[in-house]
């Protein structure tokens, strides 16, 4: 695997660390004449020669797309190579920065790596989720963390029924509800008080928020080869959030069918880097109390 086109997705109003991050590829990126680099146009203004700046179409012909940001951006930029399998590097200029593998100041160091291939990759499942109404599909969003179902009238609990490989399985009322992939388990899941999910495992975990019955707790499932059927069990509307960037209103008599997909989002490891290392530092993962 070679990199000699590289695409940058980041968002010059969410970090100041951007800002140096694009001057250490800019640096970079003119001693290594044989690598280019294409910026998102939202970096416009931002960005200086060797980086081009591109439309999002632009950046489905790179090699690699580096999101430099939080988590947020990161899934931004799997969705720009969602049906391109283009492998993304996430580099933290953000706060926690759980899925990226780098840091700022190490950015050149890792570009050099990426040059002599000292990394390797990891692919993380995703979730097909078409909404339905009978046999019409309304909606189709593929995703990598999460679908949050929350009521469209923000003054409603969620009371929604779920299916499971067409057997009912249970009725959730609670504030929202989430369904999220491994890759999501340590997002909005794990605020939610879900479990952390290994990236290798094929499963999703329904986790409740707020829910009105004690015995209702986050549940782990398989979803290969089988599917979910999620459907208000009430005459009120709810929302659904894809990746918490898109969302639609799912009415009354529509449901979301969720499926494994054929899909995944390709991620680059640099050698130093793991899921167990991710854990302690930037989760601060102990399991026991640290020594005063």
């Amino acid at each position: 695997m070679e990199f000699r086109k590289i695409g940058i997705v980041g968002f010059k109003d969410k970090s100041t660390e951007l800002s140096r991050a694009l001057r250490t590829i800019e640096i970079w990126g003119n001693v290594h004449k044989n690598v280019s680099f294409f910026a998102l146009e939202a970096l416009k203004g931002l960005v200086k020669a060797p980086i081009k700046v591109v439309k999002e179409s632009g950046l489905h012909k790179c090699d690699l797309l580096l999101a430099i940001g939080g988590d947020g951006t990161v899934l931004s930029a799997a969705h720009i190579a969602l049906g391109h399998d283009i492998p993304v590097l996430g580099v933290n200029a953000g706060r926690v920065g759980f899925l990226a593998e780098t840091r700022v100041e190490d950015l050149a160091n890792t570009l050099d790596d990426l040059l002599n291939g000292n990394f390797s990759t990891r692919e993380r499942m995703m979730i097909d989720a078409v909404v339905m109404k009978g046999k019409r599909k309304i909606l189709e969003q593929t995703v990598l963390n999460e679908i949050h179902i929350r009521a469209h009238a923000p003054e409603r609990m969620v009371s929604v029924g779920v299916e499971y490989n067409g057997t009912a399985l249970t009725e959730y009322w609670a504030d929202s509800l989430l369904v999220s992939t491994p890759t999501g388990s340590t997002a909005y899941n794990l605020a939610a008080g879900g479990p952390i999910i290994h990236p290798a495992t094929s499963a999703v975990v329904l986790t409740p928020v707020a829910p009105s019955s004690l015995s209702m707790r986050p549940l782990v499932l398989s979803l290969s080869p089988k599917t979910l059927k999620i459907s208000s069990s009430a005459e009120h509307a709810v929302d659904l959030v894809f990746d918490g960037r898109i969302s639609t209103v799912m009415k009354p008599g529509q449901c979301v069918v969720l499926t494994e997909s054929a899909s995944v989002t390709t991620f680059i490891r640099m050698r130093h880097t793991g899921f167990v290392g991710a854990l302690k530092e930037k989760l601060g993962w102990t399991g026991k109390p640290r020594q005063a």
